[in-house]
């Protein structure tokens, strides 16, 4: 079993750390556009061929809280996309736990939460959009414990 901490993951893009503001308790998920690693086609007699899905595209989603830096950050990101349309470019997750690495291609944000005002700091979902990622596995028994 290998031991996991969240302190040992870094997650970065446009040059901001996304772990900075992130609300407490929340994670960071991702999600396939296509889920499915395979189609399959059948033929006239019922044979089936696997072929390796070509969208790679996805979503990893975010929780900031409203006070923090990330918040504003990805806020004044989102305003010079909608102006300038180029805020796109890789997110690096780095897990120094397993020593795995997630490289999200072309990834820009895909929707923004809408402004609330309240007498308390709110949370809100921030989703980024990726066109495919590349993994690198880490080390297998690195960080074991027993």
């Amino acid at each position: 079993m290998r031991q996991y901490s969240f302190d040992q993951v870094e997650l970065s893009w446009q040059g901001l750390n996304l772990k900075d503001g992130l609300a407490t308790g929340t994670s960071i998920s991702e999600g396939a556009t296509v889920p499915e690693r395979w189609t399959f086609t059948t033929d006239a007699n019922g044979e089936q061929t696997r072929s390796k899905r070509t969208d790679g595209s996805g979503t990893l989603t975010l929780i900031a809280t409203q006070a923090g830096r990330l918040h504003q950050s990805l806020r004044a990101l989102a305003i010079a996309d909608e102006q300038d349309r180029n805020i796109v470019g890789p997110l690096v997750l780095k897990d120094l736990s397993s020593g795995e690495t997630f490289t999200y291609k072309a990834t820009c944000i895909a929707t923004h939460p809408d402004e609330v005002r309240a007498d308390v700091t709110q949370d809100f979902p921030w989703v980024l959009r990726f066109e495919r990622v590349s993994r690198t596995i880490g080390i297998p028994d690195l960080n074991q414990v027993g």
